[in-house]
């Protein structure tokens, strides 16, 4: 209601500064004061088609479209210098009631030609780029990179996809004063390129299909609230908020459990995609002898950065040695491991698994890797597993990350009884997510000021975890993931780029132009794209050339 008494006031308001416009223009005054319809007919007054009607109330697009209209109202009544669409810009369309009450306005149509002195046709089509691709980009398919190796060896850092909106259905955005085709942060500046007022109610448009399990999902960070990454404190509104890309493990409905590091769905073990490639921590042990960083890069794809080296370029690879010897920690992608235990200075590699007690791990476990185990408390059970309480005295749920629930996906109208055990588990969802307030008094629950026995969801809550699985911040340390969090899907690798190779050798040409999903092994379309282009180009200047000779 108060999102449609502001859209009325803004229609009203334009149509205040405007209506001796319409007048002079040979329209009727009250014209200016009927919604969407007033803005169908400015569209005729500055001869531009109806359809730019539908640009104009587009959420961010809106932005770009009031500049251009306002520019072309006033350049059709011959205010055409460029400080009158200044000011009235910069005065939110005050300096159009300034002239619509004090000036004698005349309509003198466009002229083309004196237009392209003020704005070029550079400058014109910087415009209407800056619009499509503005379209484009909240719509259909947005451009995103793969800035840290939480998806490695699926999704790679330096890999640069297309993500689509259209498969889950695109979210039209919820923060309409947004500048266009940036995300949250002005460029160059840490000003943000938003104002967080008004947010308009979340919607989308029908999907092509639902979010499955094992999809890769890219989705807005749900918990900036209490894990604040580079915000200073700061909650955006959700999509504002960063983006992140992860596999999506259990939708809403199920039952979710992990047992040693694999996932576990309704009692059903994990059944990864073909093109699906995680990695765990291994403690592997030598003979002594160190490893060749280059054999480990170019046979199993590990980044092998040397202590002086990560001093010197502050890069971390996925090699950590736990001594001068013989003791490392490595992250191995499963397509690689059978071939790293054939290394001949292997003496034994050990995946690492947290269990939930220390009497759980097995009698051989190498003796080094069990005071690891007792030494560092982010293997086992410990607070930062959802849903423990983060300053409990002591853990509710002994769960650690390779070893989790089972824990339920709420879904969209389901009903739970509220008590402790539900309480930890959704509170967050309950409130954060949905936008109640829920407090525990004892055995009571005071939701939204009123005693309560059971809640219902308003929405499905998806749980999100890397491939990296021991190098992830994901769902198992801050909790669900709701459905209007969910940005789109993952489908195309345009560009991959490896830092840590050398040369020509830093483009993976194995992942340029390739489909993120699918069956099999990926295939490059790069090459065909290529031949594909030079047809094209050559057939054109064959053309020309024949064209030339007639």
């Amino acid at each position: 209601m108060n999102l449609l008494i502001l859209f009325l006031a803004i229609e009203i308001f334009s149509g205040i500064v405007t209506f001796n416009f319409y007048k002079q223009a040979g329209r009727q005054s009250w014209e200016a004061f009927v919604p969407i319809y007033r803005t169908v007919i400015m569209l005729k007054i500055i001869e531009r088609p109806w359809w730019w009607t539908i640009l104009c109330y587009l959420p961010v697009v809106g932005n770009v479209m009031a500049v251009v209209v306002i520019f072309e109202i006033l350049h059709v009544f011959n205010f055409r210098k460029l400080y009158h669409t200044i000011l009235a810009v910069i005065t939110f369309g005050l300096y159009l009631g300034y002239l619509n009450f004090t000036q004698k306005l005349e309509y003198v149509g466009r002229d083309i030609q004196d237009m392209r002195r003020y704005v070029s046709e550079l400058v014109a089509s910087l415009i209407f780029a800056i619009v499509a691709a503005t379209v484009i980009r909240a719509y259909t398919f947005e451009a995103f990179t793969i800035p840290t190796p939480s998806m490695e060896k699926s999704l790679m850092v330096g890999d640069f996809l297309f993500v689509s909106k259209i498969h889950y259905g695109s979210r039209p955005p919820l923060t309409p004063l947004s500048l266009p085709l940036v995300h949250n942060k002005v460029p160059f500046t840490t000003l943000d390129s938003y104002f967080d007022w008004p947010q308009l109610p979340y919607w989308r448009f029908p999907k092509l299909t639902e979010v499955e399990r094992y999809d890769p999902v890219v989705f807005n960070y749900p918990a900036e609230d209490i894990r604040p990454i580079n915000m200073e404190g700061k909650v955006r509104p959700i999509d504002k908020r960063e983006h992140y890309v992860k596999r999506c493990v259990a939708i809403p409905g199920d039952t979710l459990r992990i047992i040693d590091g694999f996932v576990n769905t309704n009692g059903e073990s994990e059944s990864m995609p073909d093109r699906a490639n995680p990695q765990f921590s291994y403690f592997v042990q030598t003979n002594g002898v160190d490893f060749n960083p280059k054999i480990l890069k170019e046979r199993f794809d590990i980044n092998y950065v040397t202590p002086r080296q990560q001093q010197a370029t502050g890069e971390y690879g996925a090699v950590t040695r736990i001594d001068n010897n013989s003791l490392y920690i490595i992250n191995i992608p499963n397509e690689a491991l059978e071939g790293f235990k054939q290394l001949p200075n292997i003496v034994s590699v050990t995946q690492i698994v947290g269990k939930q007690s220390m009497n759980e791990y097995p009698a051989d476990t190498p003796p080094m890797l069990t005071r690891l185990y007792e030494q560092y408390n982010t293997f086992g059970p410990n607070q930062d597993i959802f849903p423990n309480p983060k300053n409990g005295d002591s853990l509710v749920y002994n769960w650690s990350r390779d070893n989790y629930g089972p824990l339920y996906m709420p879904k969209e109208g389901d009903k739970i009884e509220l008590n402790y055990d539900t309480y930890l588990k959704y509170s967050r969802a309950i409130t954060a997510y949905e936008g109640n307030t829920l407090e525990r008094k004892g055995d009571q629950f005071i939701l939204n000021g009123e005693v309560a026995t059971e809640y219902t969801f308003k929405q499905g809550y998806y749980w999100m975890m890397g491939d990296n699985r021991h190098a992830s911040d994901d769902s198992r340390y801050w909790g669900f993931v709701p459905e209007d969090h969910i940005v789109g899907k993952p489908v195309f690798i345009w560009m991959s780029y490896d830092k840590f190779a050398e040369g020509i050798k830093k483009i993976r040409f194995d992942r340029v132009f390739t489909t993120v999903n699918g069956e099999g092994k990926r295939f490059s379309y790069f090459i065909p794209f290529l031949i594909v282009v030079a047809g094209i180009y050559g057939f054109n200047t064959y053309r020309k050339r024949k064209k030339a000779k007639a």
